[in-house]
């Protein structure tokens, strides 16, 4: 039995993921290096300036970890908690007219609703840009791993605490499949 497969290849989607105040600004709970920011909004804004250009779709994924998770909540320094200003979407990285998906877990596939989405959209491969590369962005290139997606991380749209930690992650992708570079 043979089974039938479209013509069309499956999309690309963009997700952006964490690009939140607690991460990205001075007064934030658990920022990322300081000189990885310029770099990361520029590539990111590039990588979205692209992806609108060729009608990929553009998802935008946050923490929004709830306020009674008092443990976890101690352990990030009560970063991203929802409703607070540091779970804001920063400015910098404009998401106007994108789907947007708020999680809870490291893993942007725990929100069960981000998967449908991409299968809505005939999504086969997601291309990923956000922080913290060795934690949400890891987790997340699992999680798509995992359900058969194809995974492309953007070198240069990544962030993390440290460029050692930064470098560590990205190429801890790439040995398990994840192709990293720098376009989506």
């Amino acid at each position: 039995m043979s089974v039938s497969r479209s013509a069309t290849p499956a999309r690309k989607a963009l997700l952006l993921i964490d690009f939140q105040r607690d991460f990205l600004t001075e007064t934030g709970r658990m920022p990322v290096a300081r000189h990885q920011i310029d770099p990361l909004i520029a590539a990111t804004n590039d990588a979205i300036r692209i992806a609108r250009a060729d009608g990929i779709p553009i998802i935008a994924i946050g923490n929004e970890f709830r306020r009674s998770d008092r443990v976890m909540n101690l352990l990030r320094r009560n970063a991203a908690v929802a409703g607070s200003a540091g779970a804001q979407w920063d400015a910098r990285v404009p998401i106007d007219g994108v789907a947007y998906f708020a999680k809870q877990r490291g893993d942007a596939f725990s929100n069960p609703a981000l998967g449908i989405h991409l299968k809505e959209q005939g999504v086969g491969e997601v291309v990923l840009s956000g922080l913290m590369a060795r934690a949400c962005v890891t987790a997340t290139a699992k999680g798509a791993l995992a359900r058969g997606l194809k995974v492309g991380v953007l070198r240069d749209a990544v962030a993390d605490l440290s460029d050692r930690a930064r470098d560590a992650a990205l190429a801890r992708l790439s040995r398990r499949g994840a192709d990293v570079r720098t376009r989506p």
